[in-house]
């Protein structure tokens, strides 16, 4: 093993992040350089996924796991595709894979949008009533 920035940091790699000492430390989205086009781009379909959903505070965890592999998903085939477009070669079976890997994820979560209730509470309405008579 060659030492370089990810041994710096604890992590090394191989597969699952476990370092030199054995221990495993996971990344998660949030450990991740959110300037990247991939990071935008994954979060702005998960975002658009849980508004359908309802919004992300009605989604189960499972829901939110998902939207989260869609995101991933989607963001990975935008990738793919916008290199293709480039002229860059592409691999039609693992294309294929993606695309229906991220098809079966949508269907378990529901390609039909949920209505969110945007009712405002008694509280918000007081106020906003408040607020136009001044």
């Amino acid at each position: 093993m060659h030492a370089d920035a990810a041994d710096v940091e604890g992590r090394s790699d191989v597969p699952g992040g476990a370092t030199r000492s054995g221990k495993v430390r996971f990344l998660t989205l949030a450990d991740l350089d959110k300037r990247t086009a991939a990071f935008r781009e994954t979060v702005r379909i998960i975002e658009e996924i849980e508004a359908d959903l309802g919004g992300a505070d009605q989604l189960s965890a499972g829901e939110r796991q998902l939207s989260q592999r869609v995101g991933v998903l989607g963001a990975l085939l935008s990738d793919l595709e916008a290199r293709w477009i480039r002229g860059e070669p592409l691999d039609a079976a693992a294309y294929c894979t993606v695309v229906n890997a991220q098809r079966r994820v949508i269907e378990t979560l529901g390609l039909r949008r949920r209505p969110r209730d945007v009712t405002p509470s008694v509280r918000d309405y007081l106020r906003h009533v408040s607020e136009a008579a001044e």
